[in-house]
């Protein structure tokens, strides 16, 4: 068979065949080499192969162990999750984008208590607090000593009945003889 004849595949295949017998040779010759060289010459290649690998090769890493938390830091934890609902974002309403203002917490009764002193909206502004609950609008700023109080507009959903898309009333069940 001639070399002319054979494929790509066929080629790749034969160079890395070749390319693995070189270096196969290589180290033989090499090992071979440094057995009959003088000290003069060994020392210097083994200091180099020495500090090569160590450099190349990392010392092994001693990882901490995570450490667990604390009783305090778990108790924390706890609560930090036990309030998540009830946290809100206050926000000045822009076109294009909204101003967070502050953050604070639900007191119920559709008003929140903020964490810093919060001016009433100036004519043409209106702010938003966003929650888990969705967007809620504003209706009143009161501004005490170091915290401000919001009491938001109610929701349709908390002043509409639910309405029956089966009777297209608002939530009353008519009972009707069937004809």
């Amino acid at each position: 068979m001639d070399i002319k004849d054979l494929n790509k595949s066929q080629l790749i295949l034969l160079a890395v065949l070749l390319s693995f017998i070189t270096s196969i040779a290589t180290g033989i010759t090499t090992v071979t080499l440094m057995q009959q060289a003088p000290a003069s010459v060994t020392v210097p290649v083994t200091r180099i192969i020495r500090e090569t690998v160590e450099k190349v090769v990392p010392a092994e890493i001693v990882s901490k162990p995570k450490e667990a938390l604390s009783p305090e830091e778990k108790k924390l934890l706890a609560d930090l999750k036990a309030i998540k609902p009830l946290t809100v974002t206050l926000y000045l309403k822009g076109e294009t984008e909204d101003k967070i203002l502050g953050t604070g917490l639900f007191l119920g009764d559709n008003k929140v208590v903020i964490a810093s002193i919060i001016a009433e909206p100036k004519e043409g502004e209106s702010y938003i607090v966003k929650s888990v609950l969705g967007e809620q609008k504003v209706s009143k700023v009161i501004i005490e000593k170091d915290f401000t109080i919001i009491e938001l507009i109610k929701t349709e959903a908390e002043t509409l009945p639910e309405s029956d898309p089966n009777t297209g009333n608002n939530g009353e069940s008519e009972t009707s003889p069937i004809p």
